[in-house]
């Protein structure tokens, strides 16, 4: 039982880990360019 605790505790934190961790760098989709730039 202690295991499963274990590891569900450990799958919630990674699970907000990466979602702060996603929320702090700075990404953000991009627009979508309907047509190829050529320069």
């Amino acid at each position: 039982m202690a295991t499963l605790i274990f590891v569900a505790a450990a799958s919630v934190a990674g699970i907000v880990g990466t979602i702060v961790l996603a929320a702090r760098d700075g990404y953000r989709r991009q627009p979508n360019e309907t047509f190829a730039r050529t320069v």
